[in-house]
């Protein structure tokens, strides 16, 4: 039995003795390389964090007689989901487009919030009846919503009838 075992592991054991001497290096190069990739790891969310604190913001705000066709709504669609890629090699997390709607007089006005990188594509105008406005470039801040006067919903309500 004790055969079988010492021919089974004979490769191993002579693997082992031979890296033996060497093994304070084996140690050093995964110590190096843990090093190196929480280094990477630590640049990268720097990196994200410098391209969300440096976003470009436009405003669409359409004319009254705004009526958007299949084909242009498209083409805006098409040219939104561009974005990323034209952003270049910043992470993923700070590359999306951030849209936001809101009222104005009466009419759905539209932020967009996107890379610097990729400020001349939100710039391009997709319709013909909306005028594109530089409303410049956000400091990373995102507010939340907060409704004043209304108490938060219970999670484990249960409706009553």
């Amino acid at each position: 039995m004790t055969d079988a075992l010492n021919s089974t592991f004979s490769p191993l054991v002579t693997v082992v003795e031979g890296v033996k001497p060497h093994l304070w290096w084996l140690v050093l190069l995964g110590v190096a390389g843990g090093v190196g990739w929480v280094a990477g790891w630590v640049w990268w969310l720097r990196r994200a964090r410098t391209a969300l604190r440096s976003r470009t913001v436009v405003d669409l705000v359409p004319s009254r007689d705004f009526d958007p066709s299949a084909e242009e709504i498209g083409r805006h669609a098409a040219r939104l989901a561009r974005v990323p890629a034209a952003a270049g090699w910043i992470p993923r997390r700070a590359s999306g487009v951030r849209m936001r709607h809101w009222s104005d007089g009466g009419r759905l006005a539209t932020r967009l919030e996107g890379p610097a990188q990729s400020a001349g594509l939100l710039r391009l105008p997709s319709f013909p009846d909306v005028e594109v406005l530089e409303a410049g470039r956000t400091g990373g801040a995102v507010r939340p919503v907060r409704f004043a006067g209304f108490a938060p919903l219970a999670k484990d309500r249960e409706e009553k009838p």
